[in-house]
């Protein structure tokens, strides 16, 4: 059982460096640029989410995505500067800022949806490899690691 742990462990530092690396090439070949600008994921998940709900806010942003308020403050900055998005007050309470998609920002977010689909499918066809009882066990490893990171997050 021992080895097959340490299998584990070497196939997930395996999978690790090579995505990092990949992310590296893709980052340094422009794969994230739109616009000629050089975008990052929570930029393109905030641009995805003001698509599917319109009004949302610093608050409602950072918890959807789940990371802290001033992550979205720095990303809405520069979706802000570029045109992506705008800022919409409350009509009740003009402390009360919401973002909305400009129309740079609903062609943004139809491209990142594109791709979305194209990756989803990829991880669809590639866990067509497995069976369901394996299925489960992916599952509930992955589960089980996210909360793991989650916890460590928190310390």
């Amino acid at each position: 059982m021992e080895s097959t742990k340490k299998k584990v462990l070497k196939a997930l530092q395996e999978f690790i460096t090579t995505r990092e690396s990949i992310r590296r090439t893709e980052s340094s070949n422009n794969k994230n640029v739109l616009f000629g600008v050089s975008w990052t994921l929570t930029q393109f998940h905030i641009v995805a989410l003001l698509k599917e709900n319109e009004l949302m806010n610093n608050t409602t942003l950072a918890k959807e995505l789940n990371i802290s308020k001033p992550a979205v403050t720095k990303a809405t900055k520069k979706l802000l500067e570029k045109g992506i998005i705008k800022e919409k007050q409350n009509e009740g309470n003009k402390k009360e800022i919401f973002y909305v998609l400009t129309e740079k920002g609903e062609t943004m977010a139809a491209i990142h949806e594109k791709l979305h689909k194209e990756a989803e499918e990829q991880y669809l066809s590639l866990l067509d490899n497995f069976n369901k009882e394996q299925l489960e066990t992916i599952i509930l490893f992955l589960n089980t690691l996210t909360n793991h990171l989650k916890n460590e997050n928190m310390k």
